[in-house]
């Protein structure tokens, strides 16, 4: 079959499994990941139905199709995630808190009876899972980290018309047999932080 270009997000929420959180407040956790992302889809314009989803149990992974402008989601989506992320964790007790990192990138992808592949989206998640990432969350007083891959920085990060490039920061990301430059972001959002982070580690 022939491969399709495509835009990849894909979140992971932080502390998924931690011993503190039940079943129930995993289940609570899934619901508000979905419906934050999925709101800041569509107020950034992007409508979820267009877009195919697989579900990663700690996060999801969406493809948009190429005729989305990508620099949505430089521009708009994380500010958008962020926003929504707070929101939720401020109605919300810390086990039913949610932190995320995000990955961004694009590719060719092809789809078989059994779903997508190709090697931009291993790509992502090998950025989404590198230390890089984890430790920008970890670090982070915020509800989500993004990095960016070194592609879509310099190609649509980088000459977005009201983006910020310089909160950027490039990074090395080694996982596997892949180590390549990226880029974190931390978006800021109004309503403030959390402390979920060191809470679930207890």
């Amino acid at each position: 079959m022939n491969a399709v270009h495509y835009t990849i997000l894909a979140v992971d929420v932080e502390r998924f499994n931690a011993p503190r959180r039940t079943n129930l407040h995993r289940l609570i956790v899934r619901s508000g990941l979905y419906r934050a992302v999925e709101d800041a889809f569509a107020t950034s314009g992007v409508r979820w139905r267009d877009c195919h989803r697989i579900d990663l149990g700690d996060g999801v992974l969406v493809l948009t199709p190429g005729d989305y402008p990508k620099a949505v989601f430089g521009e708009r989506v994380p500010q958008e995630l962020a926003k929504n992320l707070s929101t939720h964790n401020s109605a919300h007790t810390t086990e039913e808190q949610i932190r995320l990192r995000m990955v961004l990138h694009a590719g060719e992808i092809t789809r078989d009876a059994h779903g997508f592949t190709g090697s931009a989206i291993m790509h992502a998640f090998r950025l989404l899972d590198s230390r890089a990432a984890k430790d920008a969350l970890s670090a982070s007083d915020g509800d989500i980290a993004v990095i960016a891959s070194d592609w879509f920085y310099e190609e649509v990060i980088r000459h977005i018309k009201f983006g910020d490039p310089k909160s950027y920061t490039s990074v090395f990301a080694a996982v596997k047999e892949t180590t390549t430059r990226a880029w974190v972001h931390l978006p800021s959002t109004d309503a403030g932080a959390t402390e979920i982070g060191h809470e679930l580690a207890q």
